[in-house]
């Protein structure tokens, strides 16, 4: 389809060059012999700003989108947030019945103050007989006993410690709370439902709430592959969502795809843009259009493309141009230096000034043609939803 659509141009502008061609050299002839002018269109040579952009549509993405589950298993006793609250990290998400857990927590921690207290009582034990033994009033054998019962004590403490430290660990994985700051964009569960780990359950376990932070959001855009050369990381952008067509937010490219895609026999290039969005007014999911400006320059000469020519015995890559210059009440051929140059305007170098008046052929018509034809060759490989360039 690419290969279509560039035969397609070139056809066209093959026309249109000899056409104008034909048309300047009639003219000059026309000049020569007397003969008055040909069909023409007045325009004006007229300082402005030469913009090319690139345009795609996009779909407005969170940066980091993150699933909230459970660590531990149970029935949801309370659900503390509905889908578009914005939370801080640390905030309450989800708690689960903690009866089990709080029984543990306390049997753990009744456990502990008993290995911590026979601890207590074998190190005075140990004390007063290892006095004695030191008096060589009782045997090594009763010293041995009495600091093996020292360090069962000890173990049984160590024990009691860790059993109570995860107890407690368990009782606070019953309570869900927010891991980082955000907007609720899900919620998979109600209050009363029963839930599995995501630690230890072998699905993965039950998703309570996705949670992303939209003060930075991205845009996911297909760019053409005739337009991606064109583009840059860190190049800026401007998106325009369709909830808010009088908005123009700022964003820059921070990410183009290695690999491409085809959509509607499309080669596309998927480029992220990233945008400040600190009103929360970009939701996640809306659809929004991309300009990317490629060449920018102000207060420049412009003349319309329609009205410059290559002469017969230029370079394709030479940079002067033929146009037809009002002079009085004539039409003459006169040359001109072209910088920057796109189907729709031309900087002008030298050999034009501001208020200039130029003739455009009636062949320009062929040119009118060519851009409907582009349009609907877009239409038909889809770029009414990826884009493509624009001069302006």
């Amino acid at each position: 389809m690419n290969l279509s659509k560039s035969r397609i141009i070139i056809a066209l502008v093959v026309v249109v060059a000899a056409a104008i061609g034909v048309f300047l050299l009639s003219s000059r002839n026309r000049a020569d012999a007397g003969i008055g002018e040909p069909r023409y269109k007045e325009m004006k040579v007229e300082r402005g700003t030469f913009r090319e952009i690139v345009t795609a549509n996009g779909v407005v993405r969170p940066i980091d989108r993150v699933e909230i589950k459970s660590k531990a298993s149970g029935q949801i006793e309370e659900l503390a947030v509905e889908v578009g609250d914005f939370v801080r990290k640390g905030d309450l998400i989800a708690r689960l019945d903690q009866k089990d857990e709080r029984a543990a927590v306390k049997q753990a921690e009744a456990d502990f103050d008993i290995a911590r207290a026979e601890l207590i009582q074998a190190q005075r034990a140990f004390d007063r007989l290892d006095q004695l033994f030191k008096d060589r009033l009782i045997s090594e054998e009763e010293r041995d006993q009495i600091e093996l019962r020292l360090a069962v004590a000890n173990g049984n403490l160590v024990r009691a410690t860790t059993t109570l430290e995860r107890a407690r660990e368990r009782f606070a994985e019953s309570v869900v709370r927010a891991p980082v700051d955000g907007v609720i964009l899900q919620k998979y569960v109600e209050e009363g439902q029963i839930i599995a780990s995501g630690v230890s359950n072998v699905s993965g376990g039950t998703p309570i709430v996705d949670i992303a932070d939209m003060r930075n959001v991205h845009i996911e855009a297909g760019i053409d592959e005739i337009d991606i050369g064109k583009i840059h990381i860190g190049q800026p952008a401007r998106v325009v969502a369709e909830a808010y067509p009088m908005l123009k937010f700022k964003g820059k490219i921070v990410r183009i795809a290695p690999e491409a895609r085809i959509e509607q026999n499309v080669t596309l290039f998927n480029v992220i843009i990233e945008v400040e969005n600190t009103e929360g007014k970009l939701k996640s999911g809306m659809n929004a259009s991309i300009e990317i400006t490629i060449v920018e320059k102000e207060n420049i000469l412009l003349a319309p493309a329609v009205a410059l020519q290559l002469p017969p015995d230029a370079k394709p890559s030479s940079r002067e141009r033929m146009v037809l210059l009002k002079q009085g009440d004539r039409f003459t051929p006169h040359t001109v230096t072209i910088g920057l140059s796109n189907f729709k305007n031309a900087e002008i170098v030298s050999g034009l000034e501001e208020g200039s008046i130029i003739g455009a052929p009636m062949a320009s018509r062929l040119i009118e043609e060519n851009e409907r034809m582009e349009n609907r060759i877009r239409d038909s490989r889809g770029f009414g939803a990826t884009g493509g360039s624009r001069s302006q």
